[in-house]
């Protein structure tokens, strides 16, 4: 749909491609279904090599699709994305993940929660299993670097239907006010993928935006299907590193060594979890993951693992 209706606040839907054919279907058609009339649809692809960029053309003929001539990751994507946005003068940016199935009324129930001031976040179930949670919104632990009270796998605790103020999402899902980025800039294209939705949010947050929750929004999320699933080496490699870069930057030094000496001595069970499983590709990933951040390798680094 065309962002056209000016009676109502203009919604841009942010997703980045990568190689998301066996899932970009289901996608468009519940964005195709979507009851709330003022947004448009802006897809960043990352040099997909699976047609899937011609599909989503084909699919969704209204689409604003822009290509790169390289992977530029999630957080390179959305800012191609995010500065597009801006120039248009949209008054929000939706971030959404192309491996997610959306209810027809969630964007309606999104832009009711939010202002100028407030990000929203809807309820994110993980897709083919009713009723258990994705981990994509709540409260983060600032000492260990993970979500507290994880959610992820397990069926709603009492009084989750309630809407409230969180402190943290993920770029899962998440409608946020153009002048966000404006006040406290884009993403962090240090990070690649994986960590950079906490140190956006982190920044919002500083710089005095509120973060919902409105659980009457609702979304369907294939858990990691754009990196190979929840324990490919790829993602083992960007969480590790990535963790680590996010604690060191939002944490004093006192802080950040406590939660070092936490996080190492925790890397040791994962060490021989791997190593029992035969799981020797994680392990690497891991590894090389950690002495990366210390060695300051940041941004796109997988080159130099065979991930796949």
């Amino acid at each position: 749909m065309a962002a056209q209706d000016r009676g109502l606040p203009s919604v841009a839907i942010l997703t980045v491609n990568y190689n998301s054919r066996p899932y970009i279907e289901d996608f468009l058609a519940s964005l195709q279904a979507v009851a709330y009339p003022n947004y448009r649809l802006v897809v960043v692809d990352n040099a997909s090599d699976d047609g899937s960029p011609e599909e989503i053309r084909w699919l969704f003929p209204q689409v604003v699709l822009m290509r790169n001539g390289e992977n530029l990751g999630i957080t390179g994507g959305h800012n191609v994305g995010i500065r597009y946005c801006l120039e248009q003068g949209f008054d929000y940016v939706l971030f959404l993940n192309n491996d997610t199935v959306v209810s027809q009324e969630f964007l309606d129930r999104l832009v009711e929660s939010a202002d100028e001031r407030t990000m929203v976040a809807p309820k994110t179930y993980l897709h083919g299993q009713p009723g258990l949670l994705d981990d994509t919104v709540g409260d983060f632990d600032w000492w260990r670097g993970v979500w507290r009270g994880w959610l992820y796998g397990k069926p709603e605790p009492a009084g989750f239907e309630r809407p409230r103020r969180v402190n943290m999402a993920s770029l899962c899902c998440l409608l946020v006010p153009t002048a966000v980025f404006r006040n406290v800039g884009l993403m962090d294209e240090r990070f690649f993928m994986y960590y950079d939705d906490f140190d956006f949010v982190a920044r919002a947050r500083a710089a005095g935006y509120r973060l919902r929750l409105n659980p009457a929004a609702v979304i369907h999320h294939r858990k990691a299907a754009s990196s190979g699933g929840v324990e490919s080496p790829f993602k083992v490699y960007y969480a590790n590193r990535n963790r680590l870069y996010l604690m060191r930057k939002h944490s004093s030094r006192l802080r950040f060594g406590l939660f070092l000496a936490y996080f190492l001595a925790t890397r040791v069970s994962y060490l021989v979890s791997y190593l029992a499983k035969g799981q020797g590709r994680q392990l690497r990933a891991m590894l090389i993951g950690i002495a990366d951040f210390f060695r300051g390798r940041l941004g796109r680094t997988y080159e130099l693992i065979h991930f796949r």
